[in-house]
């Protein structure tokens, strides 16, 4: 029992600090979820407690399930196919690289962890500069190559232009985690599976990729959720224009709290975009323990 207090007693200022910064704030958001709370009129002074009303208006609101939509879309194409394969190819390169002896690899370590240092709402008029029509980076590219400009957060190309951006971001998050765990595998198994005939993708697929399963689970738990909460890029691009093209559900909630003024309503996308990450990282334990 002594032991087990010095270790609550040791963790005491940690849970202190998750308490009033992470943990108090999502319980008042729950409460504030089943209540009409506003930022003005009568419910700003006076908010009513109104149960799961807030939660069926959503699932009768159109503008909810279509921002439900272009989360599904962009964590797909920015988080899967884009932070996930690239981060894991930029990763599996590198490693090969230093195997080999070949120059070079601090460079492109260098390059692709710029887009994860810099903040995000800079990431965002980074690619402002590099997206504008007239004067924008990738037009006057295109322009010195004889072409046309490109629109390119037009209606049609905005979701994969922020998904562009927010790979740009996000990639060398995944290179750091795979980079760490391609280290701790034993240079002798690959020796051996050589030695078995195995080709380069074969190795990699019934060898490094079995071995960094964990990690595997790891980086997708953590990138989902952390594309899932973006939005202060897709703000400063889009502001989830044009029309309704890129409003995922972080912004949709931000928009309904803070500019329609629904602080009980915005509660309630948010309190529901939290469940679909529980969701998500109970799944992705229960198949790494199912795996194991």
């Amino acid at each position: 029992m002594r032991r087990q207090l010095e270790l609550v007693l040791a963790l005491l200022p940690a849970l202190i600090v998750i308490g009033i910064f992470f943990l108090g704030p999502a319980l008042w958001a729950v409460y504030i979820s089943f209540t009409d709370y506003a930022l003005l009129g009568p419910s700003a002074r006076h908010p009513k407690f109104i149960g799961l009303e807030n939660y069926a208006r959503m699932l009768r609101d159109p503008l909810f399930l279509q921002s439900f939509y272009n989360s599904v879309v962009f964590v797909v194409g920015s988080a899967y196919l884009g932070q996930f394969l690239i981060g894991l190819g930029i990763a599996l390169l590198l490693h090969y690289s230093e195997r080999i002896g070949l120059r070079g690899g601090t460079l492109v370590y260098s390059t692709v962890l710029v887009g994860w240092v810099v903040p995000a709402l800079l990431a965002g008029f980074i690619w402002v500069a590099m997206y504008d029509y007239y004067y924008g980076t990738l037009n006057t590219l295109l322009k010195l190559a004889g072409l046309r400009p490109v629109s390119w957060l037009s209606k049609e190309l905005a979701m994969p232009s922020v998904i562009i951006a927010n790979i740009w971001r996000g990639t060398a998050f995944t290179m750091i985690l795979f980079l760490s765990g391609l280290e701790t595998v034993p240079p002798e198994i690959y020796d051996a599976a050589r030695i078995d005939g195995a080709s380069g993708l074969q190795t990699l697929r019934y060898v490094t990729l079995p071995l960094l399963k964990e990690i595997i689970v790891i980086d997708l738990l953590s990138i989902t959720m952390s594309t899932f909460g973006v939005f202060i890029i897709i703000l400063t691009l889009t502001n989830g224009g044009p029309g309704f093209a890129t409003e995922v559900l972080a912004l949709y909630a931000y928009h309904r709290a803070f500019q329609n003024y629904e602080i009980g309503y915005g509660s309630a996308i948010s309190v529901f975009l939290m469940l679909v990450n529980i969701a998500l990282g109970v799944a992705y334990i229960k198949f790494t323990k199912r795996g194991g």
